[in-house]
């Protein structure tokens, strides 16, 4: 009998656990404001157990509530690239392939795609923990951060 509600516990937990109610998520933000005041959002959802199912949109209006967000005309995936904005130009960069569009059009706002291969990207990623110039999505710092990385051990010249 006591293991009866032991897997009647587990099963109750696991169906729970997998719930992707969107009221329950955390809702990330960044804000670009270009040099005439227009703004738009780069806005990202996390679903799941680990949070590991993200969904990504650029709006320019800003998201209330996780339950305003459309998931329907977003892009899905971890990292799904990294920007930089300057001079009112935003540069959207991809692994391998442009996935993403803006759905809108901005008066003061121009935005650029750029393609990368894998290593180019890799390096341009290790630049946006430094949140300057190069950003990711969400970004380390407003996300709650990825944990503090190791850095490799130096080899001594010889």
């Amino acid at each position: 009998m006591k293991n009866y509600h032991y897997i009647i516990s587990l099963f109750l937990l696991s169906i729970i656990s997998c719930s992707n109610d969107l009221g329950s998520q955390q809702l990330n933000q960044s804000e670009i404001v270009s040099s005439k005041g227009e703004r738009i959002y780069i806005s990202t959802i996390n679903l799941g157990v680990t949070g590991d199912k993200q969904f990504t949109v650029i709006t320019d209006k800003k998201i209330m509530d996780v339950k305003d967000f459309d998931k329907t005309n977003s892009l899905k995936g971890l990292d799904p690239f990294i920007y930089s904005f300057s001079n009112d130009t935003l540069n959207l960069y991809f692994r391998n392939s442009v996935r993403y569009k803006v759905p809108f059009n901005t008066e003061s706002i121009k935005v650029d795609y750029f393609e990368l291969n894998n290593a180019d990207y890799i390096e341009l990623y290790k630049k946006t923990f430094e949140n300057k110039l190069y950003h990711s999505v969400p970004n380390h710092n407003d996300s709650g951060g990825y944990p503090n990385m190791l850095k490799p051990p130096k080899e001594n010249s010889k």
